[in-house]
């Protein structure tokens, strides 16, 4: 599951490295201390029928969209609508973002309330953006407070989790004077459900069964040798 839900202004087209149409978009920045708009480039798809025809809409309009997220190395990020586009006339502040799959990785954690890791989440093909069935999507995931130290706890690298969050996009210069950028799904409070075993758990069943293996075997090998003294025992003549 990779949707998306938001309310973004239009900002023109553009094309993509194939040559496809783009429809580009900013999410109004919330929230933070230095928000800055959210930058999306749609692909134009069936389900959104006529909604997404070049000349539409005029530059600045507010549309509401539903549809898949892709993150690419391209550094973009694409939407692909799941059904028809609708124009506001004024604008409303949605930012909905659902993911699920597997925990990828968990990066250096730099504070005591905040804890940062990546997800791998798969979707549909999509041949504007060369996406395909065996590529996955990385999306780089934060929580804070109350929540940093539920995922520090109970998350580990492979464990399945399902949440909700809003979309964000940061930007600074490094060291070099290079301008750098990323996208970000903000984990949502309480909005995550995790799935299969907590780590210790399974830790813990790992040990009993190796305990458990361990005893098995050595009463095979307890059976064999009574086995062979006793066939020994049989052929001693009196």
């Amino acid at each position: 599951m990779n949707n998306i839900t938001i309310c973004a202004k239009y900002k023109g087209d553009s094309t993509t490295e194939r040559g496809f149409r783009t429809m580009l978009f900013e999410i109004p920045p919330t929230g933070g201390k230095r928000p800055v708009p959210v930058p999306i480039c749609l692909v134009p798809s069936f389900a959104a029928q006529d909604t997404c025809a070049a000349g539409r809409y005029t530059e600045g309009t507010h549309i509401v969209i539903n549809g898949r997220l892709y993150p690419h190395e391209d550094g973009k990020l694409y939407v692909v609508p799941t059904q028809p586009l609708e124009s506001l006339k004024m604008p409303i502040n949605l930012n909905q973002v659902n993911i699920a799959g597997a925990v990828g990785y968990i990066f250096d954690q730099v504070r005591e309330d905040a804890f940062n890791f990546g997800m791998m989440v798969k979707a549909p093909p999509q041949k504007a953006i060369g996406h395909t069935w065996q590529d996955s999507l990385g999306f780089k995931c934060e929580s804070w407070g109350d929540d940093a130290a539920r995922c520090k706890k109970f998350l580990y690298k492979g464990r399945s989790i399902s949440l909700g969050g809003t979309l964000k996009f940061e930007t600074w210069i490094d060291k070099n004077g290079d301008r750098n950028s990323q996208y970000k799904v903000r984990v949502r409070s309480m909005q995550y459900s995790f799935f299969g075993k907590n780590q210790e758990n399974a830790e813990i069943e790992e040990k009993i069964d190796k305990e458990i293996k361990e005893i098995v075997g050595k009463k095979e090998v307890d059976k064999k040798k009574s086995y062979v003294k006793k066939k020994v025992a049989d052929d001693v003549p009196f």
